[in-house]
């Protein structure tokens, strides 16, 4: 108990110090994506977020080794063996170097040959356009042998390291709108540059933090094929769900552009950007408690674990509804006094968004519960198969006139579907969980959502139009304020409000 108890405070550590960092990187990015919207213009922003889309197309292999990585040195470090999380660590740093390697060769043929051929790129701006793609290959491949350093910080739960380097990363990113300002260079070229460099100065902080930090980290040419085949196998079920998560990312923001122009695509990353600032609220938590998580059921702590994800699951659909709800209801006048303008559908795309990530993080949270037990095939095979579908009716869709309104909706039908019928089965058949706890949270969570909307929506349609400043701040406030009560009332046990209160009187009792 005493253990569980240091446990939890070393979570609630980890949620304040990634939320002091994310305070201050989404002021700061929510600044600079304004101002380098504002110097590339509308036409390059979009072209970027495109020609970048193509090497995250080429790179979802990064994102499948660094789930797998992160996995199994959590899961080593629950069990305690030292020296099998050392060679865990060599082997998978060679594995990624040989993968980067890969994906170099493919992304300068394979491509090049679509950015080339298939892209809608204005024909004065190719060339910019393809020195971008080209840099960004190079990120990818620097950040693609930094994963498994990376899985090494979460893994020892060094969260304030990542509060620094997040400091550091959206200090560089104002020095980078300040120098896009004052160079006479083009500017789509040079902002791909400056990132290019900023990330690798970040890889190589990283790296010798670890080198110098973590035992495991120090780097041995060496391939223990036993644990590589552990990964491999995990990994090679993982390479399925997470092709589609980027082809319905990225790969959709190449679709839009072959039917539409560079503004489009413009207005789904502006309304992408806003809803990633609120999410991180969410993920800030999340992240923080999954290490516990793992490690909980890799020391045969069961009933920790399950209790950990499922109030996980909960407090971070009440933590994004306290966000969420607002940024839907203001969304026109949010992004006017963000932008100064709004893209064309980026409001409509920015509600759907919005809407959208509440399904997304029953998906994610649910996920976890499977790849705590490494029992993800199933999944691996179902999400693919959803998500595929989901291209093919947003590209029929578009093929026969339809407006990209109709890719948001098709893309919530999917998630709804997925996060409501699939997740629970697929959860319920491979692990300890069982249907009444999951739709039990489900149940919670909406008899908040429900008594939380009513009084913001009214206020929403009978306060009087004033400034956008002004209106957001009053239907933000009587949102949150909505949204508390719900949850004071609904979504917590009694459990936990005695020991809220007991926290807040001992608070008190302190200031006197």
């Amino acid at each position: 108990m005493e253990g569980n108890n240091s446990n939890n405070k070393l979570i609630a550590k980890n949620t304040i110090i990634m939320y002091i960092r994310m305070l201050f990187v989404m002021a700061v990015s929510l600044y600079t994506s304004r101002v380098i919207l504002n110097v590339l213009g509308v036409e390059d922003y979009g072209t970027y977020q495109v020609v970048g889309g193509v090497v995250g197309l080429l790179a979802f292999i990064n994102i499948t080794l660094g789930q797998g990585t992160s996995r199994f040195l959590l899961f080593e470090m629950g069990r305690g063996d030292k020296k099998s999380v050392s060679r865990l660590f060599s082997t998978l740093v060679n594995a990624h170097i040989c993968i980067a390697l890969f994906i170099i060769i493919l992304a300068e043929t394979v491509g090049l040959w679509f950015v080339y051929n298939k892209l809608v790129i204005p024909e004065d701006r190719l060339g910019p356009a393809v020195l971008a793609y080209h840099l960004s290959i190079i990120t990818s491949f620097f950040s693609l042998t930094q994963v498994p350093y990376s899985a090494a910080i979460k893994s020892h739960e060094r969260f304030n390291i990542y509060a620094y380097i997040s400091i550091f990363d959206v200090i560089a990113k104002l020095a980078i709108v300040y120098l896009l300002k004052i160079s006479p260079i083009d500017k789509l070229s040079f902002y791909a540059l400056l990132l290019c460099i900023e990330t690798i100065v970040v890889i190589l902080f990283m790296r010798i933090y670890c080198s110098s930090h973590f035992e495991e980290t120090k780097y041995h040419f060496l391939i223990d094929m036993t644990l590589l085949k552990k990964v491999a196998s995990y990994c090679g079920w993982n390479f399925f769900s997470n092709i589609s998560g980027v082809l319905n990312t990225q790969g959709l923001y190449i679709l839009v552009n072959m039917f539409f122009n560079s503004g489009v695509v413009t207005s789904i990353a502006v309304a992408t950007t806003v809803k990633d600032a609120a999410n991180s609220f969410v993920e800030n938590f999340r992240v923080a408690a999954v290490p516990q998580t793992v490690k909980s059921y890799a020391a045969g702590n069961v009933m920790r674990s399950k209790s950990l994800l499922l109030n996980t699951t909960k407090y971070s659909y009440y933590l994004l509804l306290v966000l969420g709800l607002p940024i839907f209801l203001v969304a026109p006048e949010l992004l006017r006094l963000w932008l100064g303008f709004i893209p064309e559908y980026a409001d409509i795309f920015l509600r759907y968004i919005i809407v959208i990530s509440f399904f997304m993080l029953f998906n994610s949270c649910l996920f976890t519960a499977q790849d705590v037990v490494g029992k993800i095939k199933k999944y691996s095979l179902t999400y693919p198969f959803m998500m595929l579908l989901n291209i093919v009716a947003i590209y029929l869709c578009f093929k026969n006139g339809a407006s990209p309104i109709s890719y948001a909706n098709i893309l919530l039908i999917t998630y709804v579907i997925i996060a409501i019928i699939i997740q629970p089965y697929l959860v319920t058949s491979q692990t300890e969980y069982s249907y009444k706890e999951i739709f039990l949270l489900y149940l919670q969570c909406l008899y908040v959502t429900a008594l939380a909307v009513v009084i913001p929506i009214i206020s929403y349609f009978y306060l009087p139009p004033t400034y956008d400043f002004i209106r957001i701040l009053l239907i933000t406030i009587i949102s949150i304020i909505s949204v508390l009560i719900s949850v004071w009332y609904v979504g917590l046990s009694s459990d936990v409000q005695k020991k809220i209160l007991n926290y807040l009187k001992l608070k008190f009792k302190k200031l006197k």
